[in-house]
């Protein structure tokens, strides 16, 4: 499936923005943008870059209509020029990804694709003005063992396509006996690629050279940590919470994602006799273990990620891991003897690889 994306100039006054106010809640409900006579579907990333831009934020609109916030900025700012960018889908669609600085240096889909390829990249994808790609650092694979399982040292590379922020770098591990992918999607794991005139070379700098050997081994000591803590309520309840809204929204591809997860978990409403869990306090959930330990989490979040969810979803449950494993874990160390590990954690998912 190929994107076009279309790049131009504009400012302020030229977006129109077509909103309904819900009148018993107060909140706003975006329609579409109108830009040059076209009407577009502006994504998140295209109010986070105008918050950015304009130095204001989402709540501005609890008490200002999105005219008159756009004509004030307008009237404040006439001769300022936005560069935008429109993703137009194999479907038709038309999406308003972002706004940014005309002077800043901008990549395009078809140069991303071409460094990806020459630099040996892996599970490419692209979602919301941003293409993703795992490589080889520079050091090799470095195959390690933590407990039954054999990882090889990877990372993952973001770069956006539509001259919005710019391309940054995650550590991440390879799980090979079901070639699970868990990315470290957090500050603690993050590198950001500096970008000069010529973007293009930044990336491909980044892509040939980068490695993090202190980064791989305190993503591996926290890897193993988590082979000897027990997961708590509130951790197994913040998993359970991001599953159920993905598989309400059909972004999960697997029908017992749910009964799996229990049986991994415990069923944990039996376990300690409460229908709802939220119930309990945090403090109490944090202090109260599930079944499993945070080992079993983390790879049953990164095999649904990495086999069975869109990209909405696979982001999602990567910066679940990211968070989980850069925290220090409710109940660290508390499970001292040694267990074996599936292969995999989700019924059916043999198949489904194959």
């Amino acid at each position: 499936m190929k994107w076009n994306f279309e790049y131009g100039q504009a400012r302020i006054k030229d977006f129109q923005v077509t909103a309904e106010r819900d009148t018993r809640s107060g909140k706003v409900d975006v329609k579409s943008v109108d830009l040059h006579g076209e009407k577009l579907t502006p994504t998140p990333r295209f109010w986070r870059s105008m918050f950015q831009r304009f130095g204001f934020s989402e709540s501005v609109f609890r008490y200002f209509d999105h005219g008159e916030v756009f004509q004030r900025i307008a009237a404040c700012t006439p001769s300022d020029t936005v560069r935008y960018c429109v993703e137009r889908s194999p479907q038709g669609k038309s999406r308003l990804l972002s706004i940014s600085n005309p002077k800043r240096p901008v990549i395009t889909h078809e140069e991303v694709t071409d460094l990806v390829e020459r630099y040996d990249g892996s599970d490419v994808n692209y979602a919301d003005g941003i293409i993703t790609s795992t490589h080889r650092p520079r050091s090799g694979d470095c195959t390690f063992q933590i407990g039954g399982d054999h990882f090889k040292h990877r990372f993952v590379m973001e770069t956006p396509i539509d001259g919005f922020s710019q391309p940054r770098i995650f550590l991440s591990f390879l799980r090979m006996v079901c070639s699970n992918g868990a990315i470290g999607y957090s500050r603690a794991f993050r590198s950001d690629v500096s970008l000069g005139k010529d973007i293009g070379h930044c990336i491909s700098r980044a892509l040939d050279s980068y490695d993090n050997g202190e980064g791989y081994a305190a993503l591996r000591q926290r890897f193993e940590s988590a082979q000897t803590s027990w997961a708590s309520l509130h951790e197994c309840n913040s998993l359970y919470k991001i599953l159920c809204k993905f598989e309400r929204g059909k972004s999960i591809s697997i029908d017992t994602v749910m009964p799996d997860f229990h049986k991994m978990t415990g069923r944990l409403h039996e376990l300690y006799g409460m229908a709802n869990l939220d119930a309990l306090s945090e403090k109490r959930q944090r202090i109260l273990p599930a079944r499993c330990r945070i080992y079993d989490l983390v790879n049953f979040a990164s095999e649904v990620a990495t086999h069975h969810a869109d990209a909405d979803a696979n982001r999602s449950l990567q910066a679940f891991i990211g968070t989980l494993i850069s925290d220090e874990y409710d109940m660290e160390g508390t499970a001292t003897d040694s267990t074996e590990f599936a292969d995999l954690l989700l019924s059916g998912a043999s198949a489904a690889l194959n």
